[in-house]
This record gives structure tokens, sequence and C-alpha cells, in this order.
């Protein structure tokens, strides 16, 4: 073989050896979402642990399918994949009655449960109707060292869980949704609901938490089918932003 042919047959053989190494183009990363909540998220057979308890009477009110819940509508919007939905109807944020015997949901708190998330790229945390509800004291603004003893009340709670999830997820984006009309027809008047609402907003920008603000359509007490457009809605409206979508 001549010097020339050698010389192709190198340069041939070089070109495919190159060529084999490129990479295809990679799709992007998938987003996995984490939901943390009560019973406005928890869906009967959707949520996990499969032992949470899923509010019964979604049907009652028109919501007869999961992809009528709000998460499932941003998940296919956002083509997002459900990470885990730690939801479980009636529970609190804090500990609240936990040093009262016999109560049921105190186990079962935000931040008893905060931990048990998977491995999201985003949490959504919906909760502080049942605070309302069970009218668990406000407390104070604390953001360290906090006590059993606070830890049973609203705002101690609340910082206590925005901190923890900051730490115990730091690539995760963590999102709290606020019901703007929080307490409304429960045991609230005016001024405590507002109370409630503005300890949220506070101490949700002592963590750098965003808050998704949002208008609810109820019946008893619940999102119904058009409730769950409103919240998917909304939340889509401030993460499309946030994404780039």
């Amino acid at each position: 073989m001549n010097m020339k042919k050698v010389l192709f047959v190198l340069s041939l053989t070089l070109i495919v050896l190159m060529s084999s190494c490129v990479k295809p183009p990679q799709e992007p990363d998938t987003i996995l979402f984490s939901v943390l909540g009560d019973s406005y998220s928890a869906f009967e057979g959707y949520v996990d642990p499969e032992t949470n308890d899923a509010w019964s009477c979604y049907g009652d009110i028109g919501v007869t399918s999961v992809e009528q819940m709000w998460w499932h509508k941003v998940a296919t919007e956002m083509e997002w994949v459900m990470e885990q939905n730690n939801s479980f109807s009636g529970s609190l944020i804090s500990n609240f009655h936990d040093f009262d015997a016999g109560e049921y949901y105190a186990p079962h708190s935000f931040l008893r449960r905060m931990d048990d998330l998977g491995a999201p790229d985003v949490i959504f945390v919906f909760g502080g109707t049942n605070d309302v509800w069970q009218e668990s004291t406000l407390g104070d603004f604390i953001y360290e060292n906090w006590t059993d003893e606070q830890l049973c009340s609203f705002r101690p709670a609340m910082a206590y869980m925005f901190e923890h999830l900051k730490t115990y997820y730091p690539k995760a984006k963590v999102y709290f949704m606020l019901d703007n009309r929080l307490g409304e027809g429960q045991n609230c008047d005016q001024e405590q609901c507002a109370a409630y609402i503005l300890s949220v907003r506070e101490i949700a920008s002592h963590y750098g938490v965003d808050c998704i603000d949002l208008d609810i359509h109820k019946s008893w007490i619940h999102p119904d089918v058009e409730g769950q457009q409103d919240i998917a809605r909304q939340v889509l409206e401030i993460i499309e932003t946030d994404f780039n979508v």
C-alpha cells in the first residue's frame, strides 16, 4: 500500500472514531415535584404514603377523577412528574394538641411528614386551613432554638418548617400556596384570619420562600371542580414565569 492510501485510510479511521465520540443531544432533565399538603391535595388512591388519609367527599362536590386535581393539571401542563404527594386530610402545619391526650392529627402534622417528600426539584406546601379550623394558637415569631411546646403554635411551626425544608432539600425550589380566603366559613373572624395570612407572609419572606396567592372557589370548605381549576391556573401563572415556559 502506497503512502497516499495509508494516509487516506488513517484519515478515514480518525473521522469514524471522532464521530463515534459525539454524544447525541440530551433531553432536558425532567422536573420532579412533591406536595406537602392536607385534604385540598389528598385524593383517594393518590397519596404517598398510601396510609395517609384522603378526603373521602370529593365526589360529593364534583371532583370525581384525579385529572381534576390541581397538581395533576400542573403536572400535565408543565410536563413535570410527581415525586410524592404527602398530603394528609385534616392535618395541621403545627403539632397543635400534642399535649392533649388522644389527639389524632398531631402525629400527622406537616412538621412530622416533611422529611418524607422524596428527592424533588420543586416543593409545593399547601396548608394552614386546619390550623385555623382547629383554632391553633398563633404563638410568637421565633426563628431559632424552638421548643417542642412552641412547635404546637402556628408561627413557630411555620418558621421551623421553612428552615427545615430549605436545609433538608437544599436544591429544591419551595413554594407556599396561600389561600387568601384562609379561614373563611370556619371558626375564625376577619381579624384572626388576617393574622394567620400576614404571619405566613412575614415568615415566608424571612426565609425567601415564595407565596403563591390563591383565590379558590369552594364547596363544603374545599376546592370543588372550579376551585381546583382556580388553583392550577394561579400556580401555573407563577411557575411558568419562574421556569421560563
